[in-house]
């Protein structure tokens, strides 16, 4: 009978524990939640199993691989690259403790602690009877055996060749050619998107300070897209059937506030690629509020919220050329806490608060911004009792509909001549995907960037000719811009009449490329691509 040494080391001790770390690994894969890197996860398989003497060593080995083990998991999953997630560090140190945890359990919830739990205890009751590291290695190598998978050819969607000025709508020449979806045709029609963009902007005639006078504002809603709508189940409000043009597919083209805000004061020329909105924009033509204000429209910026967090307030007003300086919120009661412990104020309050100042003001004309932070994750309301910001979101979304349905009715009572645009930055990112989990918004993916735009038009005496308008072609801000300036040119305060179908035609159409600093995000037809580095890229799980 042969016998072994104690200290001879062999293989046949298996993975022990480690079983479960490949086995959850595994069970990821085969649901389609994380991807499978064969040749770094063989690696940390060898170097736990490889046979060591020294239990000391055998000891550190075990204490290496497991910082190896939690990065090769984030390898293997879909989540952005860990040095984005470093990037925002400075921003997480601003939440507040509670919020934190809430973010913690949206990773570890109670239910996976519960699977775990079976998934242990099945674990240690079946390595009684049975050598798991075999059946464990042996799925390892069957799941890495590679796929035969047919090359993906596509038609390219039409590409416009638009022109400059008030011809931007128009589609110009479409060109189809057939290509292979690859890293190499999406950079070249990334980098088509941006040099046709910058070609584009829109035109405000100086004969329309002539005008019969009224007011615009807009409207600056964080975190809604129509996702969050239908996961809510809000798409009924009565809000939405107030509006006479609706957006159906509009891109918001980021996922962060500051950028979203920036691409709507800039929206009266293409849109620009994410770093140049932190330079000086190509031309002063791009700024739409200073477009306007040329035209004698006076400058007013409203907030619910303080705009310190991320230097908000200093962004938009020095990246955006937005000059005017944020109204007052003496005698305001606090309605929300922020995610960074700060005061938010209700939404119909800080409106009719302008409202009144509006009223007793002598300016002529005004455009205005309001920007409100009610819906943005983390946020709790300080009389309710919900647990986390996520069970409060639809409570926090109702209310902000409501708010802005009494206060369209406050307009209409008041027979002024004002146009409102509703113009969401982005959507909260309730649903959540294999690369993100719910409310995180790193990636501006197409259930974030998809937002519901609007336009009201109120004044006593003016007919609306014809039902309300649904734009269903792909659009962005320079649609929004040229929307405007269709209004003014058709003076419809004068003729007291308008017609959705007339002030939308022609407006120009803008293929869906969103970004944040390190991502970007491109369809083409139908599907949708991104790239973590500028230059490889891999279809998106949109579900």
């Amino acid at each position: 009978m042969t016998t072994t040494s104690k200290n001879t080391p062999t293989l046949l001790q298996g993975l022990g524990w480690w079983n479960m770390y490949f086995i959850i690994k595994i069970a990821l894969f085969l649901q389609g939640v994380i991807d499978f890197h064969p040749v770094e996860n063989f690696a940390l398989l060898l170097l736990i199993l490889f046979p060591l003497r020294q239990k000391a060593i055998n000891v550190t080995r075990h204490i290496v691989a497991v910082p190896l083990a939690v990065w090769l998991m984030h390898y293997d999953s879909y989540l952005p690259p860990l040095d984005r997630l470093w990037a925002q560090t400075g921003q997480l140190l601003q939440f507040e403790t509670a919020y934190l945890i809430e973010l913690l359990g949206r990773f570890v919830t109670y239910q996976v602690m519960i699977v775990l739990f079976v998934l242990c205890t099945a674990y240690y009751i079946l390595s009684k009877f049975l050598r798991v590291s075999v059946l464990v290695v042996a799925t390892m190598m069957y799941i890495s055996i590679p796929q035969q998978q047919t090359a993906q050819t596509v038609v390219a969607a039409p590409i416009t060749n638009q022109q400059t000025g008030t011809a931007a709508g128009s589609k110009g020449n479409m060109t189809t050619t057939p290509v292979e979806i690859n890293d190499s045709v999406l950079n070249n029609l990334k980098a088509d998107f941006f040099e046709r963009e910058s070609a584009r902007q829109v035109n405000f005639s100086a004969d329309s300070s002539n005008d019969v006078p009224f007011d615009l504002l807009f409207l600056s809603i964080c975190s809604v897209a129509w996702d969050d709508i239908e996961i809510t189940g809000l798409g009924d409000h009565p809000l939405f059937k107030e509006f006479d043009i609706m957006f159906d597919n509009f891109s918001a083209a980021t996922s962060y506030s500051g950028p979203a805000v920036i691409r709507l004061l800039r929206a009266s020329c293409g849109q620009q690629e994410q770093d140049a909105l932190f330079e000086p924009a190509p031309t002063q033509q791009c700024y739409l509020f200073d477009n306007l204000k040329n035209l004698g429209f006076e400058e007013n910026l409203l907030l619910n919220h303080n705009g310190v967090f991320d230097s908000f307030l200093d962004l938009i007003q020095k990246n955006g050329n937005l000059q005017a300086n944020m109204m007052p919120q003496t005698g305001l009661t606090p309605y929300q806490k922020s995610f960074d412990g700060s005061t938010i104020f209700r939404d119909k309050q800080v409106l009719n608060h302008w409202w009144n100042e509006r009223l007793s003001s002598n300016s002529d004309k005004v455009v205005a911004l309001y920007n409100t932070i009610s819906l943005h994750d983390g946020n709790r309301i300080i009389s309710a009792n919900s647990s986390t910001s996520m069970v409060s979101y639809k409570r926090r979304l109702n209310n902000l509909l409501d708010d802005l349905y009494d206060f369209f009715q406050t307009l209409k009572a008041s027979k002024r001549n004002i146009v409102v645009a509703l113009v969401p930055e982005h959507g909260a990112g309730m649903r959540g995907d294999r690369m993100q989990i719910s409310g995180m918004r790193e990636i501006p993916a197409p259930t974030i960037v998809h937002t519901p735009v609007g336009l009201k038009i109120f004044g006593e005496g003016m007919e609306r000719i014809g039902d309300s308008v649904a734009v269903k072609a792909p659009s962005s801000y320079l649609s929004l811009s040229q929307l405007v300036a269709n209004i003014l040119e058709q003076d419809i305060y004068k003729t007291k009449r308008f017609s959705p179908i007339a002030l939308t035609k022609g407006l120009p159409e803008t293929r869906m490329v969103s970004q944040n600093s390190g991502s970007t995000m491109m369809e083409v037809n139908g599907k949708y691509y991104v790239t973590l580095d500028e230059s490889s890229w891999s279809e998106y799980p949109v579900k």
